[in-house]
């Protein structure tokens, strides 16, 4: 629930639960012209009811849809080799490489093994 329904809810209960207070002292026997209140308790129950029927018509928001791409960008000087699966041994092309979890990964479509590519530091 967002913060403007609630605030909404709760601005409504305090102007029914006012509305209701002053329908009730019009039938008080202190009371000198019950038709006042009776208008204004009243008045304050059909604002009050008004602002929780608006509350609750209103139409949510669409939802946003958001899309996440992430890029590999390999630093330093890159030689090309040939990419061979270590569990069977075939040979792997681009589209083997892929991104899991945010690190950069190969899956062998042959054995379906998964390994995770580690930059090697070159000290």
């Amino acid at each position: 629930m967002s913060t403007g329904k609630i605030i909404g809810y709760i601005v409504a209960g305090i102007l029914v639960l006012f509305g209701v207070l002053w329908l009730l002292s019009a039938f008080s026997s202190e009371t000198a012209s019950p038709l006042g209140r009776l208008l204004v308790g009243g008045l304050l129950v059909v604002i009050g009811l008004g602002i929780i029927f608006a509350v609750r018509m209103r139409e949510p928001k669409p939802k946003q849809e958001v899309t996440i791409r992430q890029e590999i960008d390999i630093g330093g000087d890159v030689e090309m080799e040939a990419l061979k699966c270590q569990s069977c041994g075939a040979q792997l092309d681009k589209s083997a490489i892929g991104l899991a979890e945010g690190a950069a990964v190969v899956t062998c479509p042959y054995c379906s093994a998964t390994y995770q590519i580690v930059e090697q530091p070159k000290w």
